[in-house]
């Protein structure tokens, strides 16, 4: 006998973790897949001549990791003196072939929900600004909407400012 699975375990199969995080007053998600750990802060190194929004590199255990801030490129408010430390999302990205990890910068970490694909509606063309391009849906949550983040559209635009393109 074949046993079908309820419609709770389908329900679970069918539903995508995201990782929550505050970045300039907005909420953003983004797919646990993506996300290899959250870290604190620590020391940043500098890199001169690099793009404004490039905040520095890091030391990963060993491995040099550039750390982004998208708060310049989407021209969100950056707070001179935020209330609590930034944290660092580890993403892996995909830019062409390449697959790279890269540092996040986010104001806070708040969650991991989970969300079926009926609950990510198609951003609108409009409206958001200079993230419009990264953003490949909306989730509604709580009294707003979760912007879902394209980090592969995002990460490959960073690298083509480095050789001449733009954000």
């Amino acid at each position: 006998m074949i046993e079908l699975p309820n419609e709770t375990e389908q329900e679970t199969e069918r539903t995508q973790s995201y990782v929550i995080f505050q970045l300039g007053g907005e909420g953003y998600a983004l797919e646990v897949s993506r996300v290899q750990e959250v870290i604190d802060l620590g020391h940043l190194t500098q890199v001169p001549g690099g793009p404004k929004w490039l905040r520095g590199v890091i030391n990963l255990r060993g491995h040099v990791v550039p750390v982004w801030d998208l708060r310049i490129p989407f021209e969100l408010v950056v707070d001179p003196k935020p209330s609590r430390a930034p944290c660092v999302l580890m993403v892996e990205t995909q830019v062409a072939s390449d697959v790279r990890v890269n540092g996040l910068l986010v104001d806070r970490v708040s969650d991991v929900l989970d969300f079926t694909p009926e609950d990510v509606q198609a951003a609108p063309p409009l409206g958001l600004g200079k993230a419009s391009p990264f953003v490949r849906g909306l989730i509604r949550h709580q009294e707003g909407f979760l912007l879902v983040l394209d980090v592969d559209r995002v990460f490959t635009a960073l690298g083509s400012t480095l050789t001449g393109g733009g954000i």
